[in-house]
């Protein structure tokens, strides 16, 4: 199942690996709801319960509530040893949050909207009188986490849902695995040839990734890629994390669907990786759920939208102790539709734009650059991966009704794109296709009135020329 061995890496986010937990119990509820209603409730029942009276906002059932899902780096479950490069607890005492998404779910108009914390987002910690990083907030208890969250970006927490390293295994195991297209050999090393996360992947192409490889794969802080015999590391360390994270989710929760999570032994299978290793606030309703289940029955992943929470660069306790901050200039834009004053299907500014990039120039490694790049631009990039053909002019292809995505995107690019519809795509926003002309993506958009206009076409030759090679933007190769 799993192709390379876990090694040592972390990374931190999206809804991450969590997302998933949450995405396939929501599927499980949905399906199970309409034909065994009594046995879903008793099962949701045996899951484990955290009172949280007074943390958490209160809003009715039925309408839109957000969802604080939590990855504990808890150590507890380790029996004998160090198991898998984890550690035990006298290795890592006590708890921190390794990855901390908030899930705004709209039950009326059946969309959600996710977004990430990184947890080097320094921020005040709540009943202490202290900034320091907000995944130390969780030290104090779920409680303490979910009142941080709400002072420093006033935003209400209506649910809390927690789960730990062992329970993100099994769940990716009980869907079978994760196929992920990896344009290069991967691996996690720190700057003395650590691996944290036993990540260490040779293999290239459609790699199928079982609950521990996973596990390596959306932890790792310390990522490296061999590109033409050369190791390079990523320098967008806790963010790009959160950005294979979101990927990684979008891929499994897609692929789950697809290999038959309707069928009700395979769902039985995912409610008890829930008993086993997930907790859940004492106010969330079995009968609630059950009825938001119904509500999502035809549960499609295009109908989640992932956000990147916009930041910068600081420091904090010393000159080498990098950490990120919350960009006050352009929060209030994403941080709004958890607040209930937009929709997330209507903002359109790079943190709301899920891309995916398909290398089409054949050059080596360009669309894990590209990928980088839109990342650094603020873009939310999903995954890289081969178009499997060659193509001239690089292409913006965009779903139903994500124009102006695909227009802000296409402003960012140096070299001016096609721009055309392409009702296959489902799980991003807007595929770009790298061509031959590809140059490079603008740290700033080009204002519109300066952008410059597409190549004309040339004369149509005597002899009609061979059409582009059809690519297929709406699946990674895999």
């Amino acid at each position: 199942m799993g192709t390379g061995a876990p090694a040592s890496r972390l990374r931190r986010s999206w809804p991450q690996r969590f997302l998933i937990t949450f995405n396939c119990t929501l599927i499980a509820m949905c399906v199970t709801a309409a034909s065994a209603l009594g046995y879903s409730y008793y099962r949701f029942g045996n899951i484990p319960r955290i009172s949280l009276d007074g943390s958490l906002a209160e809003e009715p059932p039925g309408r839109p509530q957000n969802y604080l899902l939590v990855g504990s780096d808890s150590r507890e479950f380790v029996q004998g040893g160090n198991e898998e490069g984890f550690g035990d607890v006298s290795d890592a005492p006590g708890q921190r949050a390794d990855t901390m998404i908030l899930v705004r779910v709209d039950p009326q108009a059946e969309t959600a909207s996710m977004i990430s914390f990184p947890r080097d987002l320094v921020v005040d910690i709540a009943g202490t009188g202290q900034r320091d990083r907000i995944n130390t907030a969780f030290a104090g208890g779920p409680s303490r986490l979910i009142e941080t969250i709400q002072s420093n970006f006033n935003l209400p927490v209506h649910h809390y849902v927690q789960v730990d390293f062992k329970g993100f295994r099994e769940l990716v195991d009980a869907i079978g695995g994760v196929n992920l297209y990896l344009e290069n050999p991967v691996r996690d090393r720190d700057g003395e040839g650590n691996n944290y996360s036993g990540l260490d992947i040779a293999q290239t192409g459609c790699v199928t990734l079982d609950g521990a490889t996973a596990l390596s794969y959306v932890r790792s802080r310390h990522f490296q890629e061999q590109v033409d015999g050369r190791w390079d590391s990523d320098p967008t360390a806790d963010l790009g994390r959160i950005q294979r994270q979101q990927g990684f989710i979008t891929t499994a929760v897609r692929q789950a669907m697809a290999k038959g999570l309707t069928n009700p032994a395979a769902l039985g299978d995912l409610l008890g990786v829930a008993e086993r290793n997930v907790s859940i606030d004492n106010q969330l309703d079995p009968r609630d759920l059950l009825k938001l289940g119904q509500r999502f029955r035809s549960l499609d992943p295009g109908t989640l939208t992932p956000l990147t929470l916009p930041t910068e660069q600081a420091n904090f306790g010393g000159a080498q102790n990098n950490v990120v901050v919350l960009d006050e200039s352009q929060a209030d834009e994403i941080l709004d539709v958890f607040r209930g004053v937009v929709s997330g299907q209507d903002v359109v500014a790079p943190p709301s734009v899920l891309t995916r990039v398909l290398n089409g120039s054949q050059r080596t490694g360009e669309a894990n650059a590209a990928r980088a790049a839109l990342a650094d631009a603020g873009f939310n990039t999903a995954d890289a991966a081969d178009a499997g053909a060659q193509l001239s002019r690089t292409a913006v292809r965009y779903a139903e009704g994500q124009r102006a995505k695909a227009e802000l995107l296409a402003s960012y690019l140096e070299v001016a794109p096609t721009l055309e519809e392409d009702p296959e795509i489902r799980t991003v926003d807007v595929v770009v296709v790298t061509g031959t002309d590809y140059a490079g993506v603008r740290a700033t958009p080009r204002p519109a009135e300066a952008a410059p206009p597409a190549p004309e076409a040339e004369p149509e030759p005597e002899a009609q020329p061979e059409p582009e090679p059809e690519v297929d933007s709406a699946t990674p190769t895999c």
